[in-house]
């Protein structure tokens, strides 16, 4: 058959990738064009037809099209050719002749492949966008128009997809548009991505914060703008958390200098009202005193926005309006008064139009004493409510409490000027000294010594010193010191016979006693004009210098323990390191101390009992080390150690060893007995890092290291630490997501009756699979899970689980099992753990004989009578109680009877070697004759081979678990091995 295209060959070849003739049956007649990738399928068609080449359903369709006798366009095909797919989009016209009689087709296709392709990568871009936990969005630069966002982005902003479009990328960012414009242009010029912050309201009227990342990219001949945002509030948040504190030490710290450089109490009362203000936390800080009639008047004033003080009326007459206010009541009940809520504390009334005013939000009044009576009135106020919570009045208080022993510090030099006007009046006419007050009177002869010393002398170790300095030098006393350079100064002085004044010097008597005098004199002359000595006063400062140390000491030690504080040790830390810079025989080596689990004995025991406990601690620590070595307390339960002159990892190790040995003795503190254990990170100057920060942060590093091991142990720095702990911090993250994203399960692991064989009930066991690590090993991420919080919700949903779990089995109609779960630490510390437990099984209707709480030996040891008061607790529920573990931990065969336990579980390490090991054999037949001797039910754990079931049933345990049984499996393969054993029995 002969056939003519109508079709200009030319205009074929533009429009399509194939094009052919083929008769009535189908077959191929001719290939006129075909592009050179689809040459292959070409070549194929030629010499057949068409839909040999296509799969079932396609022919099918193809045939079905043909026989219609009429043109059609886009049919869509997949081709094989020697299992290579093609797809094609095909158009065809039937062929007619002069006569009208349809002879064929004649059919173009489109190689669409690459279209398919390119759907398929834009549908999983679709998808990932959608799953991202962050909001992405993408933006055309020309149109300044979305052109799409993500689901999240719907999620965090309140808005719907619509919405956002309709409001653009100006309008949503909350940036003006000539800004974004900048913005965008600049990312296209620079070819670098950048980070935005901004905050805007949600439709729901939350303020959120967001961090926007943005990079400009290339995409279809147009410039698109990729925008990735994460919703940051609660980062925020905490640092301005963190910020609010540190700018409260720094007012703290601020007001400490103030009181080191006051001369008088006004001065300081305004120096403390500046550095209040310059924390940029409280608008106005004042400090008020009564008068004669019991009205608080002004003594010092800070703020930008402070009134005139004389305007503002305050009374300390409690029946007086403007008495009943947090001034009056801090000075009636001698204790701070708070108001959180200043415009509408009732309290506040008579000052509301003020504090509207002033925009005061909320206000608080510290009482300030001088010799444990009340001098005055210092008072803060906010602009936003809620300003003062716990830890701001406590570090007020120190404030107050600091500002208090100034004014006690004032009143003594007071007293003491007093004193000394009194002596120089009554001594004028005496002494003809009348620019010197003293305490005593002394003389010296030409030869400078003390040949009179008079004075109120209290004690007999001082009246002794007083006798023995009779005929001998000031400098040759025991006892008395100065420094060198003072001692120099002193003897140039007397050596040319001039006057001096406020000379000051140390003594220590015989009591060990610490004295300070000051000491002033004048030349004497006879009546030829020849030097006959000196006489002159002295006082006793000690007070005055004792206060100026003890302020001192306040700035630079941490209260609670004595040691020095965070910003003293950086101090000395940056002295012996440019010490070490200069002489590399001075390297040394710091370790970092973390008490292991000290936030339960506060949970527990409260803030008192933990403050004993780390005044102890602290000097545990001290106690093994060198005068030369420092120990710091930086805060909580961290303290840290700089070892002078150690620059090897094995020393540092022994000493940190060595205060390990000292913190495992126990410690007994009101008749509770504790044992704390340390987590030790060691850094070595030189070798590990050359400055501070680093040293510091590596220090840390490796006492995470230490916690990972297990606790109580030591850990030195080394760079796979620092890998590992950032592994370890993103395992962390992901496992914050692992239960929202359905990642955690439940595995079952039976137990069994060894006497019957029966399956008794089954322990449910946490598992972790990680959609790109795997199976992820408990002993990796409980550790984890405990450091941040994350074991409570974890836990108190794998006894939901399980219970859960217990209850779909009974309604399956299985023969009724006993479940066991395993409590953590947190858990074990929680008030009302017995209470919750009681709540869950009431929610899914399970008895509570049928449950079982497995607790470690470690849980128990720390504190043992607290530890049977919950136990007993958790018993009176009715839920059972297992000991897990037994043997591996500090308890002892004897200990048991104490504990209210119904379970004693024999720990797979004495298990393992039990057909061989002699040692193994007599601790597991001890641990099942106490068990028996006490009614408990004994349970054997890691058992694996016959052998171990052999001897466990000759010495009568009650039950096993282990590999020999089965594995642990989820529940649905647990259930198939279930009745298996129903079935065998």
């Amino acid at each position: 058959m002969t056939v003519t295209p109508s079709t200009p060959t030319a205009l074929i070849m533009l429009c399509s990738d194939l094009f052919w003739y083929q008769d009535q049956n189908a077959d191929c007649l001719s290939v006129e064009h075909c592009s050179t990738r689809l040459s292959e399928l070409g070549v194929k068609i030629a010499a057949s037809c068409l839909h040999e080449y296509m799969s079932g359903a396609d022919r099918v369709r193809w045939l079905q099209l043909l026989n219609l006798h009429r043109s059609f366009r886009d049919f869509e095909c997949q081709i094989s050719i020697d299992d290579k797919p093609f797809w094609l989009r095909i158009c065809a016209t039937p062929i007619v002749d002069e006569e009208g009689i349809q002879s064929g087709y004649s059919c173009l296709a489109e190689d669409i492949g690459e279209e398919l392709r390119q759907n398929s990568r834009l549908m999983r871009f679709r998808a990932a966008m959608d799953t991202s936990l962050d909001m992405i969005y993408l933006v055309d630069r020309e149109t300044l128009q979305f052109l799409d966002v993500n689901d999240t982005a719907c999620i965090n902003t309140g808005w719907s997809r619509e919405e956002i479009f309709a409001r653009g990328p100006d309008r949503v960012l909350n940036l003006d548009k000539d800004k974004l414009i900048a913005r965008y242009d600049r990312l296209i010029y620079e070819g670098d991505s950048s980070r935005l912050e901004r905050q805007w309201t949600t439709p729901d009227g939350r303020d959120i914060v967001v961090e926007v990342y943005s990079r400009a990219t290339r995409i279809e001949d147009r410039w698109v703008i990729i925008g990735v945002g994460r919703d940051i509030t609660s980062r925020k948040q905490v640092e301005m958390r963190n910020l609010r504190l540190q700018n409260l030490f720094s007012a703290l710290s601020l007001t400490n200098e103030a009181i080191l450089r006051a001369r008088s109490e006004n001065v300081l009362f305004q120096d403390a009202c500046d550095a209040v203000i310059t924390s940029g936390l409280f608008t106005i800080a004042a400090v008020r005193v009564p008068d004669e009639n019991g009205w608080f008047q002004p003594v010092a004033v800070a703020g930008a926005h402070a009134p005139d003080p004389t305007n503002i009326r305050v009374s300390i007459d409690k029946n007086n309006p403007k008495g009943q206010g947090i001034s009056g009541e801090a000075w009636r009940s001698g204790k701070a008064s708070i108001s959180n809520d200043f415009q509408h504390d009732p309290r506040l009334k008579p000052w509301w139009q003020e504090a509207r005013e002033l925009n005061i939000g909320s206000g608080a009044a510290f009482p300030l004493y001088r010799r444990k009576q009340k001098a005055g009135m210092m008072l803060f106020f906010s602009s936003e409510p809620w300003a003062f919570d716990d830890q701001t009045q406590s570090i007020l208080q120190s404030m107050a409490d600091n500002l208090s022993f100034a004014l006690d510090s004032f009143a003594a030099e007071e007293e003491e000027a007093r004193a000394q006007a009194a002596i120089k009046a009554s001594e004028e006419n005496l002494r003809s000294l009348v620019h010197l007050t003293s305490d005593f009177f002394w003389e010296f002869d030409a030869e400078l010594r003390f040949t009179r010393y008079d004075g109120r002398i209290v004690g007999e170790a001082n009246e002794a010193a007083i006798k023995g300095v009779i005929g001998t030098h000031l400098w040759d006393n025991p006892g008395v010191s100065a420094s060198e350079e003072e001692w120099k100064q002193f003897r140039k002085t007397l050596a040319i016979r001039a006057p001096f004044r406020e000379f000051e010097f140390a003594f220590t008597n015989l009591e060990g006693r610490l004295y300070y005098f000051s000491m002033s004199g004048e030349p004497v002359f006879d009546e030829q004009g020849e030097f006959t000595g000196y006489r002159g006063i002295s006082r006793d400062i000690s007070s005055k210098k004792i206060a100026a140390k003890r302020i001192e000491h306040l700035a630079t030690h941490d209260p609670l323990t004595g040691l020095p504080n965070r910003n003293m040790f950086s101090e000395l830390l940056q002295q012996q390191i440019n010490n070490a810079r200069r002489y590399p025989d001075q390297a040394f080596a710091i370790l970092f101390i973390d008490l292991d689990r000290f936030k339960t004995v506060n949970d527990n025991f409260g803030h008192h009992m933990g403050d004993a406990l780390l005044r102890d601690i602290g000097e545990r620590i001290s106690r093994p080390l060198r005068s030369s070595d420092i120990v710091a307390r930086l805060g909580g339960d961290e303290f840290v150690v700089l070892l002078h002159k150690i620059k090897d990892r094995h020393r540092a190790r022994k000493v940190a060893g060595w205060i390990l040995e000292r913190l495992s003795t126990p410690i007994y503190l009101k008749q509770h007995e504790f044992l704390i254990s340390a987590s030790i990170g060691v850094s070595i100057f030189g070798e590990d890092a050359h400055d501070e920060e680093t040293l510091m942060k590596h220090a840390d590093t490796a006492m995470y290291a230490a916690k990972e091991a297990g606790r109580n142990n030591v850990c030195c720095y080394s760079s796979d630490l620092h890998h590992h702990a950032q592994e370890q911090a993103s395992l962390a993250l992901a496992l914050r997501h692992a239960l929202q994203r359905e990642e955690l399960e439940v595995y079952y692991q039976p137990k069994v009756e060894l006497k019957t064989g029966r399956v008794t009930g089954v322990e449910a066991l946490l598992r972790w699979h990680h959609p790109g690590l795997g199976q992820v090993s408990p002993e990796r991420f409980i550790p984890i899970a405990e450091d941040n919080g994350l074991i409570l919700p974890i836990s108190d949903w794998v006894l939901e689980t399980g219970l859960q779990q217990l209850r779909d089995w009974d309604e399956m109609g299985l023969p009724a099992l006993n479940i066991a779960v395993n409590l953590s630490a947190r858990q074990f510390s929680d008030p009302n753990l017995a209470r919750n437990v009681v709540s869950k099984l009431r929610q899914y209707e399970i008895d509570a004989h049928r449950l079982e709480l497995e607790l470690t030996e470690s849980m128990v040891v720390q504190d043992p009578a607290h530890a049977i008061s919950v136990m007993r607790s958790i018993q009176e529920s009715g839920a059972r109680l297992a000991l897990d573990d037994f043997g591996t931990g500090f308890s002892s065969l004897g200990q048991l009877r104490h504990y209210p336990i119904d379970t004693l579980k024999i720990d797979r390490t004495f298990v393992q070697e039990l057909a061989e090991d002699k040692q193994d054999q007599a601790i597991s037949r001890a641990i099942i004759a106490m068990g028996k001797t006490l009614g408990l039910t004994v349970v054997a754990e890691g058992v694996e081979n016959e052998a171990q079931v052999t001897f466990l049933k000759q010495h009568h345990c009650d039950q096993i678990q282990g590999y020999h049984i089965s594995r642990p499996v989820p529940q649905n393969r647990f259930i198939a091995w279930y009745r298996q054993q129903l079935t065998k029995r």
